[in-house]
Protein backbone atom coordinates (compact mmCIF):
# COMPACT_ATOMS: atom_id res chain seq x y z
CA UNK A 1 0.00 0.00 0.00
CA UNK A 2 1.24 3.47 -0.80
CA UNK A 3 -0.51 6.47 0.69
CA UNK A 4 -0.03 10.02 -0.53
CA UNK A 5 -1.85 12.29 1.88
CA UNK A 6 -3.78 15.31 0.72
CA UNK A 7 -3.64 18.14 1.51
CA UNK A 8 0.06 18.08 2.21
CA UNK A 9 1.32 20.14 5.13
CA UNK A 10 1.79 23.75 4.16
CA UNK A 11 -0.35 23.65 1.02
CA UNK A 12 -3.80 25.03 0.38
CA UNK A 13 -6.74 22.82 1.31
CA UNK A 14 -8.19 21.40 -1.94
CA UNK A 15 -11.85 21.67 -2.86
CA UNK A 16 -11.86 18.07 -4.03
CA UNK A 17 -9.83 14.93 -3.66
CA UNK A 18 -10.02 11.38 -4.97
CA UNK A 19 -8.62 8.03 -3.89
CA UNK A 20 -8.60 4.72 -5.72
CA UNK A 21 -8.27 1.17 -4.48
CA UNK A 22 -7.60 -1.21 -7.31
CA UNK A 23 -7.38 -4.73 -8.48
CA UNK A 24 -4.42 -3.28 -10.33
CA UNK A 25 -1.22 -4.38 -11.97
CA UNK A 26 0.64 -1.22 -11.09
CA UNK A 27 0.74 1.70 -8.72
CA UNK A 28 0.96 5.26 -9.95
CA UNK A 29 2.26 8.52 -8.56
CA UNK A 30 -0.52 10.88 -7.53
CA UNK A 31 -0.80 14.20 -9.35
CA UNK A 32 -0.72 17.40 -7.33
CA UNK A 33 -3.63 17.88 -4.93
CA UNK A 34 -4.94 14.37 -5.53
CA UNK A 35 -4.45 11.51 -3.07
CA UNK A 36 -4.08 7.98 -4.38
CA UNK A 37 -3.97 4.62 -2.65
CA UNK A 38 -3.08 1.73 -4.93
CA UNK A 39 -4.10 -1.66 -3.56
CA UNK A 40 -3.88 -5.03 -5.23
CA UNK A 41 -6.75 -7.21 -4.15
CA UNK A 42 -8.17 -10.42 -5.57
CA UNK A 43 -10.33 -13.17 -4.15
CA UNK A 44 -7.45 -15.60 -3.66
CA UNK A 45 -4.28 -13.53 -3.32
CA UNK A 46 -2.80 -10.06 -3.11
CA UNK A 47 0.25 -9.34 -5.24
CA UNK A 48 2.07 -6.17 -6.23
CA UNK A 49 3.75 -6.25 -9.64
CA UNK A 50 4.98 -3.69 -12.12
CA UNK A 51 3.22 -3.20 -15.41
CA UNK A 52 1.45 -0.63 -17.58
CA UNK A 53 -1.99 0.58 -16.53
CA UNK A 54 -4.96 -0.18 -18.78
CA UNK A 55 -5.62 2.63 -21.18
CA UNK A 56 -2.11 4.02 -20.79
CA UNK A 57 -1.65 4.47 -24.54
CA UNK A 58 -4.23 7.26 -24.74
CA UNK A 59 -4.40 10.59 -22.99
CA UNK A 60 -6.87 10.89 -20.13
CA UNK A 61 -8.89 13.42 -22.12
CA UNK A 62 -9.51 10.85 -24.86
CA UNK A 63 -11.63 8.77 -22.48
CA UNK A 64 -13.84 11.61 -21.28
CA UNK A 65 -17.06 11.78 -23.25
CA UNK A 66 -18.59 15.02 -24.40
CA UNK A 67 -20.86 16.25 -21.60
CA UNK A 68 -23.88 15.95 -23.89
CA UNK A 69 -23.34 12.17 -24.21
CA UNK A 70 -24.79 11.54 -20.74
CA UNK A 71 -27.98 13.17 -19.47
CA UNK A 72 -27.46 15.73 -16.68
CA UNK A 73 -23.70 15.06 -16.59
CA UNK A 74 -22.90 18.67 -15.71
CA UNK A 75 -25.86 19.44 -13.46
CA UNK A 76 -24.73 19.91 -9.86
CA UNK A 77 -28.16 20.30 -8.27
CA UNK A 78 -30.27 17.32 -9.29
CA UNK A 79 -31.22 14.38 -7.09
CA UNK A 80 -28.42 11.96 -6.15
CA UNK A 81 -30.03 9.13 -8.17
CA UNK A 82 -29.85 11.22 -11.34
CA UNK A 83 -26.23 12.15 -10.72
CA UNK A 84 -25.34 8.50 -10.01
CA UNK A 85 -26.77 7.50 -13.37
CA UNK A 86 -24.69 10.21 -15.04
CA UNK A 87 -21.50 8.90 -13.40
CA UNK A 88 -22.31 5.36 -14.55
CA UNK A 89 -22.97 6.61 -18.07
CA UNK A 90 -19.66 8.50 -18.21
CA UNK A 91 -17.77 5.45 -16.92
CA UNK A 92 -19.29 3.32 -19.67
CA UNK A 93 -18.53 5.96 -22.28
CA UNK A 94 -14.88 5.80 -21.22
CA UNK A 95 -14.88 2.00 -21.44
CA UNK A 96 -16.37 2.24 -24.91
CA UNK A 97 -13.22 4.02 -26.08
CA UNK A 98 -11.20 0.90 -25.22
CA UNK A 99 -13.86 -1.50 -26.53
CA UNK A 100 -14.52 -2.75 -23.02
CA UNK A 101 -17.72 -4.52 -22.00
CA UNK A 102 -20.34 -2.12 -20.71
CA UNK A 103 -20.69 -2.30 -16.92
CA UNK A 104 -24.10 -3.19 -15.55
CA UNK A 105 -25.42 -1.26 -12.53
CA UNK A 106 -25.57 -3.72 -9.66
CA UNK A 107 -27.74 -3.18 -6.59
CA UNK A 108 -25.38 -5.06 -4.25
CA UNK A 109 -22.38 -3.04 -5.43
CA UNK A 110 -24.39 0.15 -4.99
CA UNK A 111 -25.09 -0.95 -1.41
CA UNK A 112 -21.38 -1.60 -0.87
CA UNK A 113 -20.49 1.78 -2.33
CA UNK A 114 -23.07 3.46 -0.10
CA UNK A 115 -21.78 1.76 3.03
CA UNK A 116 -18.21 2.85 2.23
CA UNK A 117 -19.35 6.41 1.52
CA UNK A 118 -21.27 6.59 4.79
CA UNK A 119 -18.23 5.38 6.72
CA UNK A 120 -15.96 7.91 5.00
CA UNK A 121 -18.47 10.63 5.89
CA UNK A 122 -18.95 9.58 9.52
CA UNK A 123 -15.22 9.13 10.14
CA UNK A 124 -14.27 12.29 8.28
CA UNK A 125 -11.45 10.40 6.54
CA UNK A 126 -10.86 10.11 2.82
CA UNK A 127 -9.68 6.53 3.04
CA UNK A 128 -10.60 3.06 1.80
CA UNK A 129 -10.38 1.90 5.41
CA UNK A 130 -11.95 4.82 7.32
CA UNK A 131 -11.65 4.50 11.12
CA UNK A 132 -9.62 1.36 10.52
CA UNK A 133 -12.51 -0.60 9.02
CA UNK A 134 -11.96 -3.59 6.76
CA UNK A 135 -11.41 -2.73 3.10
CA UNK A 136 -13.87 -5.37 1.89
CA UNK A 137 -16.34 -5.13 4.79
CA UNK A 138 -18.99 -3.29 2.71
CA UNK A 139 -18.68 -5.87 -0.08
CA UNK A 140 -19.26 -8.70 2.37
CA UNK A 141 -22.19 -6.88 3.94
CA UNK A 142 -23.77 -6.31 0.52
CA UNK A 143 -23.68 -10.01 -0.38
CA UNK A 144 -21.82 -9.43 -3.65
CA UNK A 145 -19.77 -12.59 -4.29
CA UNK A 146 -16.79 -11.07 -6.03
CA UNK A 147 -13.95 -12.61 -7.99
CA UNK A 148 -12.28 -9.19 -8.27
CA UNK A 149 -13.16 -5.64 -7.38
CA UNK A 150 -11.95 -2.06 -7.48
CA UNK A 151 -13.00 1.11 -5.72
CA UNK A 152 -12.66 4.82 -6.54
CA UNK A 153 -13.39 7.57 -4.00
CA UNK A 154 -13.92 11.28 -4.50
CA UNK A 155 -14.79 14.10 -2.11
CA UNK A 156 -15.83 17.55 -3.28
CA UNK A 157 -17.63 20.61 -2.01
CA UNK A 158 -21.41 20.17 -2.14
CA UNK A 159 -22.92 21.94 -5.14
CA UNK A 160 -19.50 22.67 -6.64
CA UNK A 161 -18.86 19.47 -8.59
CA UNK A 162 -20.89 17.51 -11.11
CA UNK A 163 -20.83 13.90 -12.26
CA UNK A 164 -18.69 15.10 -15.16
CA UNK A 165 -16.15 16.67 -12.78
CA UNK A 166 -15.93 13.48 -10.70
CA UNK A 167 -15.30 11.15 -13.65
CA UNK A 168 -12.91 13.66 -15.23
CA UNK A 169 -10.83 13.62 -12.03
CA UNK A 170 -10.74 9.82 -11.96
CA UNK A 171 -9.77 9.59 -15.61
CA UNK A 172 -6.94 12.09 -15.06
CA UNK A 173 -5.35 9.70 -12.54
CA UNK A 174 -3.72 6.56 -13.96
CA UNK A 175 -4.76 4.36 -11.04
CA UNK A 176 -8.39 5.48 -11.03
CA UNK A 177 -8.55 5.25 -14.81
CA UNK A 178 -7.26 1.68 -14.62
CA UNK A 179 -10.20 0.74 -12.40
CA UNK A 180 -12.65 2.30 -14.84
CA UNK A 181 -11.15 0.50 -17.84
CA UNK A 182 -10.22 -2.86 -16.34
CA UNK A 183 -11.45 -5.45 -18.86
CA UNK A 184 -12.54 -8.17 -16.42
CA UNK A 185 -15.01 -5.96 -14.52
CA UNK A 186 -18.65 -6.52 -15.35
CA UNK A 187 -20.64 -4.61 -12.71
CA UNK A 188 -20.57 -1.20 -11.05
CA UNK A 189 -22.28 0.49 -8.13
CA UNK A 190 -22.13 4.24 -7.52
CA UNK A 191 -23.03 6.13 -4.35
CA UNK A 192 -23.50 9.78 -3.44
CA UNK A 193 -23.23 10.53 0.30
CA UNK A 194 -23.44 13.92 1.97
CA UNK A 195 -20.67 14.79 4.42
CA UNK A 196 -18.99 17.71 6.15
CA UNK A 197 -15.49 18.58 7.29
CA UNK A 198 -13.42 16.01 5.40
CA UNK A 199 -11.44 18.52 3.34
CA UNK A 200 -12.95 21.82 4.38
CA UNK A 201 -15.42 23.00 7.01
CA UNK A 202 -18.41 23.26 4.68
CA UNK A 203 -20.85 20.67 3.31
CA UNK A 204 -19.36 18.07 0.98
CA UNK A 205 -20.27 15.04 -1.10
CA UNK A 206 -18.51 11.68 -1.02
CA UNK A 207 -18.64 9.77 -4.29
CA UNK A 208 -17.80 6.06 -4.39
CA UNK A 209 -17.65 3.84 -7.47
CA UNK A 210 -17.27 0.14 -6.71
CA UNK A 211 -16.38 -2.13 -9.63
CA UNK A 212 -16.56 -5.91 -9.64
CA UNK A 213 -16.88 -9.25 -11.34
CA UNK A 214 -18.69 -12.15 -9.72
CA UNK A 215 -17.51 -15.67 -9.02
Amino acid sequence: MRHVSSPEKGTDVPTSCSYGAQVASATAAAPARVGLIAILFAAMAALLVAGPADGGARTAHAYLANASACTHATDRSLAPAVQRRAVTCLINQARRQERRVRLSPDRSLQTAAGLKGQKVASCGQLSHTPCGTNLIGPLRASGYRYASFGENLYVGASGAVSAYDVVAAWLASAGHRENILRPNFRDVGVSFVRAQGILNSGPEVVWVATFGSQR
